[in-house]
């Protein structure tokens, strides 16, 4: 007997795409970091000027602000008028290695009444890092993100292109003493996976014949420093390296879009699944359930392959999935956004 898989929707037929990642070899760099390249974040406080009477109206912080930025000019106004003024926070992302003079994108957030930051200016703001130190300046004119949907789209936050200006170096420390006083560097993977660690301690240990190769408590790779080579052809060595990760089992589905990613040995068990609108037909018999039988081992391509097939639409399929990762027949984590 054959069996079909029959759907009788109202919706438009659909595709609905599968991405698969394969088993590839990737570089050292792009799937792990040295311990101490960190980014650092930076916020401040500040004022919008230069708004259309849309800025706060009701906030004494902001008439406080104005009046001693006022103040600091030789200005003086006891009752300073805010509407084209509004009270923001700052922040920003500094990258490693970043030098005096060079500049960062900032984020404008507005934290009073404001209605819109849009045409207003930053004041010169002072950004510092968590220890309380100044790492770089900001101002500038602001820019609101673009949206299709021009009523709903957020007007009380936006960004200043490279308006901040490094004022402070940010040196990273990453070279460390071993128990028995070696330099040496900490390799940490992105994510954590005791295979991939395995794979990479091997390769590590194959590539750096100089080198002590170990594995720490916390899953930092401890690797000690080949003096015989510099310091950046060494790091650059490892980062060259190529591996085969271990990809964990995963499904990632786009609701939007209905885009379905796939990562890792991702089976389905033997299952059956119930749907509205869906039937199956059996050749030479007048029956009809509303159900289909899966096969153990079927994959989620097969299985979104099938329902394609015969015009599945996106909801159709997110629902089946979801019921058998409920149920325990889908063997991967299943995260949809």
């Amino acid at each position: 007997m054959k069996v079909r898989v029959i759907f009788y929707l109202a919706a438009i037929i659909a595709f609905i795409p599968v991405i698969l990642m394969g088993e590839v070899s990737v570089k050292v760099k792009n799937i792990s970091f040295i311990d101490g390249y960190k980014t650092n974040q930076v916020n401040g406080y500040g004022l919008v000027v230069g708004l259309q009477g849309t800025g706060d109206s009701k906030s004494i912080l902001t008439k406080n602000s104005l009046k001693n930025l006022l103040s600091s000019m030789g200005l003086q106004d006891t009752e300073p008028v805010t509407k084209n003024t509004a009270s923001v926070i700052i922040s920003a992302t500094v990258p490693p290695n970043l030098r005096i003079g060079e500049k960062i994108d900032v984020y404008v957030s507005s934290m009073g009444d404001a209605k819109s930051l849009a045409g207003g200016v930053l004041v010169q703001s002072s950004l510092k890092g968590g220890d309380g130190m100044v790492y770089a300046v900001a101002q500038g004119r602001i820019s609101l993100p673009v949206t299709d949907n021009t009523r709903n789209s957020i007007k009380t936050s936006g960004i200043i292109a490279g308006g901040g200006v490094v004022e402070r170096d940010i040196k990273p420390e990453f070279i460390f003493k071993t128990a028995d006083d070696k330099d040496c560097i900490y390799l940490v993977i992105s994510k954590w996976d005791y295979s991939t660690a395995d794979k990479l301690i091997k390769a590590l240990r194959e590539r750096l014949s100089n080198s002590e190769i170990s594995l720490g408590e916390n899953g930092k790779i401890s690797i000690t420093i080949d003096d015989t080579i510099s310091l950046t052809e060494f790091i650059s060595s490892i980062e060259d390296i190529e591996i085969v990760p271990e990809l964990k089992a995963i499904v990632v589905v786009n609701e939007k879009d209905g885009t379905i990613v796939t990562g890792g040995n991702v089976t389905i068990s033997e299952a059956m699944v119930s749907r509205k609108g869906m039937t199956i037909q059996i050749d030479n018999s007048n029956k009809r359930y509303s159900a289909s039988v899966l096969s153990d081992s079927s994959t989620v391509k097969d299985l979104v392959d099938s329902l394609n097939a015969v015009g599945a639409n996106t909801e159709d399929i997110i629902s089946i999935l979801k019921a058998l990762k409920d149920s325990g027949a889908l063997h991967a984590d299943l995260i949809v956004k």
